[in-house]
């Protein structure tokens, strides 16, 4: 089935972001390593939490911190593992009232990845967090060669009250393609 217009999973929704931040990584260019994730994530992590918005004071936000990093890397490292072509895009930036930082980042993944993950990104949604993710361990534990587990969606919304939305839209200029918005919502905690 080809989606012809955007469809959206979750919560989704553009607004304004104050502070954006924006890098584009050209995996065609060279090899994306998952240590470069967690490079690319650390510096947003860095940068977002020195905010005045988000505390400002590095010793005392190391918890901000640590919680960006950790949520944004898993959405880039999905980011890579799908891949399908093209450039990633990663967005951070404050929402305009900076209550929430905002994460998003933007893929090309094939139709045939589309199909597999909507049921999956549909059931992360719907479901109960605390539920899935118990359930989600123990078939790891049952069955350690299944891949595509969920684990990392589900400690962002558990561990971190992350709010996770997708966009799905056609690529204007490859049939085949489809471009795959992540986007993580992370409160701002109040110092």
């Amino acid at each position: 089935m080809r989606v012809i217009d955007d469809e959206d999973i979750g919560t989704y929704t553009e607004g304004e972001l104050a502070a954006l931040v924006e890098v584009e990584l050209f995996p065609s260019n060279f090899a994306v390593r998952w240590d470069l994730c967690g490079a690319t994530s650390d510096f947003f992590a860095a940068y977002f939490a020195r905010l005045p918005e988000c505390g400002g004071a590095p010793e005392a936000n190391r918890g901000v911190e640590g919680a960006i990093s950790y949520v944004l890397n898993e959405v880039i490292e999905n980011a890579v593992k799908f891949q399908a072509g093209g450039t990633i895009q990663v967005r951070v930036g404050l929402d305009v009232d900076g209550d929430e930082l905002v994460f998003v980042v933007t893929n090309w993944i094939t139709e045939g990845a589309a199909q597999a993950l909507r049921p999956r990104l549909e059931q992360l949604v719907a479901g109960d967090a605390q539920e899935l993710l118990l359930q989600r361990v123990e078939e790891n534990a049952a069955n350690p060669e299944v891949g595509a587990s969920g684990l990392g969606f589900l400690t962002m919304i558990t561990d971190y009250e992350a709010r996770l939305g997708w966009r799905l839209r056609p690529a204007a200029d490859r049939r085949d393609l489809l471009l795959l918005h992540t986007m993580a919502r992370l409160p701002v905690p109040r110092v």
